[in-house]
């Protein structure tokens, strides 16, 4: 698999370092972002855009369904695909992220299973969004 940019969007420092950790291990380079006017101002300012954007749903100020509306609005970035992370996904938000455009919800994991999960999702084909 070749190597991607992934951005990660989390309130928890541990989550972030941890996820960095796993995915530098599966080859992959991750830049991680606490808010999400930090993540935001790093796809308008940075010239390499990220393969893949993952983010936490529950986050202060900016949550993850704000940042995935304003991300699929945008003519810039809808075209990036965008991982929901979440410990438990009711069915109502299911169905809320997918109607946003989310192109996957994730079960936050430690351990082996973020390994796991990770890999899964790094290997997916998402398509393209015009």
């Amino acid at each position: 698999m070749k190597s991607k940019l992934l951005y990660y969007l989390d309130d928890d420092l541990d989550d972030l370092n941890y996820f960095r950790d796993v995915t530098e291990d599966l080859g992959h380079r991750t830049v991680i972002f606490m808010t999400g006017n930090e993540l935001l101002y790093a796809l308008k300012h940075e010239s390499e855009k990220p393969d893949l954007i993952f983010l936490d749903v529950h986050m202060p100020i900016l949550n993850g369904e704000e940042i995935l509306n304003i991300l699929k609005k945008s003519e810039d970035y809808k075209y990036i695909p965008t991982i929901m992370i979440s410990g438990v996904f009711p069915k109502k938000l299911v169905r809320d992220y997918q109607k946003t455009g989310a192109d996957y919800l994730m079960k936050k994991t430690i351990g082996s299973d973020l390994k796991i999960a990770l890999n899964h999702v790094l290997g997916l084909d998402f398509p393209l969004k015009a």
